[in-house]
């Protein structure tokens, strides 16, 4: 009886202590599917991932700025896909995952994912997302590829001459 009690006890414990599931984490899947969804085909997304319409308000305004300022001049930010981590993928094998979600200030939310493009380990990408209606918009992310954030990349490109790296 008291061995039973105690794993009782245990059980109840190990439950009181698992985190509750996010409110947000259904919106916030609705986002990322849209983000990643086109890397399951051949083809892959339409445009590149900067057209992809995931992004905040803000952002899309940067990256229509950033389109403008660079014209058809590549750049740091244009060397791979930004939600890809890629130049290539295999859609067949292609596979991401929310690893993490949390909030950090009211309608503004830090999400982990995991992403593959299915040719080696996962990449870690860290994605702040803002509330805009009743969607999660993706406002910046970080990534081996952008350890300052698309943002703050933008910005910096906007302030150099085109063609000039």
């Amino acid at each position: 009886m008291n061995r039973l009690l105690k794993t009782f006890a245990l059980a109840a414990l190990l439950i009181a202590a698992s985190p509750a599931p996010n409110p947000n984490a259904a919106a916030v899947d609705l986002t990322l599917t849209r983000a990643y969804g086109g890397y399951f085909k051949e083809s892959g997304p339409s445009g590149g991932d900067w057209d992809q319409p995931v992004f905040s308000a803000q952002t899309t305004k940067l990256i229509k700025a950033r389109r403008k300022h660079n014209g058809a001049e590549l750049t740091g930010l244009s060397s791979c896909g930004w939600l890809c981590e890629c130049q290539d993928w295999q859609a067949k094998k292609f596979a991401w995952k929310r690893t993490a979600i949390r909030a950090t200030a009211p309608g503004k939310l830090e999400v982990t994912v995991k992403v593959n493009p299915s040719f080696g380990d996962f990449v870690t990408q860290r994605l702040v997302m803002v509330r805009e209606g009743k969607r999660w918009a993706i406002d910046d992310l970080f990534s081996e590829s952008a350890p300052i954030g698309i943002k703050a990349g933008m910005k910096k490109e906007l302030t150099e001459t085109p063609g000039s790296r």
